[in-house]
């Protein structure tokens, strides 16, 4: 059944209230920075507002392009009669996450959005407290790759990004900061009922290290380990596979209104379905460049692209520095989860549009390697002037 324009562009009071409580809610969180520095205060307020500002930005664009948020609204919608049949794991966790504020609450399809990006901010707010853990509450102008647009923009919609982006944000701050064990329990289900193999790469990247960092097993057992631990996943790849290319290609837009046969033909796909792995994650981690952007949000992708291709190289030429013992097992783990990932995905993964969006599971893991990796480099430079 379609959706008229009318239903999607229609405001209510309570659509406003939510809009006042989300203000509200940037407000207190940046508060709870004033016992650190009054700099984290204002820089989260502008994490804020700028989130803020792309929940609008998205809604508006959703209005006159494809997008899998209108997708769920409707079905949400019109399609099903009770919660229950709402519950799932995927695209259908989205239905059961979406359907109580529509049926029961009464939000529009504009309301609801705020609720999703906000789920996005909570993600900024607990990566911040990562970075100023690591930065030993030093600010430095590397805060501001938080105000970067893309990442904004794709973590503020109704729809998988901004809650996995959320959760696994919510996951690295448990770790960082060692918090306890059951407070795992909420995002380890949220990401697993959203995408179950992004779950189980992270979980790998944490065996890998907690494996390779123990001083206490002995080498052999490590390669013993290592070697099983690959054996498991030689025979897991094929269901992995089959996620990623399920879960991440099911646009409910492309399937209801059959849109597949665009993704290499239209303007924000390449072909590589004859190019090498190293390409293909080239490809996924750092396009569009300036020599794909066909649209003004692929050009102002490509601008973001540019610069992380750059902060890419600087991760990979200090990946040699000493890294501070309290952050080591953190590091390795950030930069496995890296690779573990961004690989499988671009290997099954052609469509631009998909993989920039994703970046929204990598985006957490970048920014703190390369957050620990300058404050130790800034640590050894110092320590070296001392002596």
């Amino acid at each position: 059944m379609e959706i008229s324009r009318e239903i999607l562009t229609r405001v209510t009071i309570l659509d406003i209230s939510v809009i006042l409580m989300y203000i509200i809610g940037i407000v207190a969180l940046a508060q709870k920075f004033r016992d650190v520095s009054v700099k984290f205060v204002r820089l989260f307020a502008l994490v804020g507002i700028t989130h803020l500002f792309f929940t609008f930005v998205y809604y508006f664009y959703t209005l006159n392009n494809v997008a899998d948020s209108i997708g769920y609204y409707r079905r949400v919608l019109f399609l099903f009669d009770n919660w229950g049949e709402t519950f799932g794991q995927g695209t259908t966790f989205i239905y059961f996450t979406l359907y109580p504020l529509v049926k029961f609450l009464g939000l529009t399809y504009f309301g609801s959005f705020f609720v999703y990006s906000f789920f996005g901010l909570l993600g900024y707010y607990y990566l911040l407290k990562i970075l100023i853990g690591i930065s030993n509450v030093k600010f430095t102008k590397w805060f501001y790759l938080l105000l970067l647009p893309n990442i904004h923009f794709w973590s503020v919609a109704i729809g998988k990004d901004s809650l996995i982006f959320f959760g696994i944000s919510f996951l690295a701050y448990l770790y960082f900061f060692r918090k306890k064990w059951f407070l795992y329990i909420f995002p380890i289900l949220l990401v697993a009922f959203i995408r179950l193999h992004v779950l189980f790469f992270i979980l790998l990247a944490f065996g890998f290290t907690q494996l390779f960092l123990n001083k206490r097993l002995k080498l052999f057992y490590k390669i013993a380990a290592s070697f099983f631990l690959l054996i498991a996943l030689y025979f897991l790849f094929p269901f992995l596979m089959a996620r990623v290319g399920f879960t991440e290609t099911e646009s409910l837009i492309a399937q209801f209104e059959a849109l597949e046969t665009t993704k290499v033909e239209g303007g924000t796909s390449i072909d590589m379905s004859n190019q090498n792995l190293l390409v293909k994650w080239l490809s996924y981690m750092f396009r569009p460049l300036f020599f794909d952007a066909n649209s003004p949000l692929l050009l102002i992708s490509s601008v973001e692209n540019s610069l992380w291709v750059l902060i890419f190289l600087n991760i990979f030429r200090r990946i040699r520095t000493k890294i501070n013992y309290l952050y080591k097992s953190f590091f390795w783990f950030s930069f496995l989860s890296i690779f573990t990932l961004s690989i499988p995905s671009a290997y099954i993964l052609i469509n631009l549009g998909i993989a920039v969006r994703q970046k929204t599971m990598v985006f957490p893991f970048i920014i703190i390697v390369f957050f620990i990796l300058m404050n130790s480099y800034k640590s050894n430079l110092a320590n070296a002037k001392i002596k």
